[in-house]
């Protein structure tokens, strides 16, 4: 018996490791996982707008801001051609997010040794929506060891021998013995 909302989020949390990307994620699922993707990332977009800064402020409220002097320009700067950073034609939003998508489901996939997140800081320019989500879903600790740590040493703080130490105590040297 599978929890259909736990799968969703472990296949999200996968796709979103560049280590692993949709490698064990289900073949009937991938699809609508790359659905999820990019709907995810189409609202990470919005989000992203609706809390931008407004360009314009309010005089009284404006911080003053230090005016830079003008550079003096030669004859030559009349003569310059402007290009476009862009080939082609500007993308539409939905095939911005696509090629955002495919470009990192097709890029190679990180040595298991290494650290996704760093990866993710590395790649965050190149894949700016995708790393918001990954923050999002690979903030999730995998693991319950350090909680099970803790369990094992008060498991070796009340023995049989101190089986009458108050909850007050055990708290305290459980305490010590994990931050010393």
């Amino acid at each position: 018996m599978t929890n259909t909302a736990t799968q969703e989020l472990l296949d999200m949390a996968s796709a979103l490791d560049p280590r692993f990307k949709l490698k064990y994620v289900n073949k009937d699922n991938r699809g609508s996982i790359e659905d999820r993707l990019t709907a995810e990332m189409k609202s990470v977009m919005t989000d992203m707008v609706e809390n931008a800064p407004l360009e314009t402020e309010d005089a009284a409220t404006a911080p003053k801001k230090k005016k830079k002097k003008k550079k003096k320009e030669g004859l030559g700067s009349f003569f310059k051609v402007t290009t476009d950073k862009a080939a082609g034609p500007p993308l539409q939003q939905d095939q911005a997010l696509t090629v955002e998508l495919q470009s990192y489901l097709q890029t190679e996939t990180l040595d298991a040794e290494e650290d996704p997140l760093k990866w993710w800081r590395e790649s965050q320019r190149i894949y700016p929506r995708l790393s918001n989500l990954a923050r999002k879903y690979l903030c999730i600790p995998a693991t319950s060891s350090s909680s099970e740590r803790v369990f094992s040493t008060g498991g070796n703080i009340v023995s049989c021998l101190r089986s009458s130490l108050k909850p007050d105590h055990v708290n305290r040297l459980v305490f010590l013995a994990k931050n010393l």
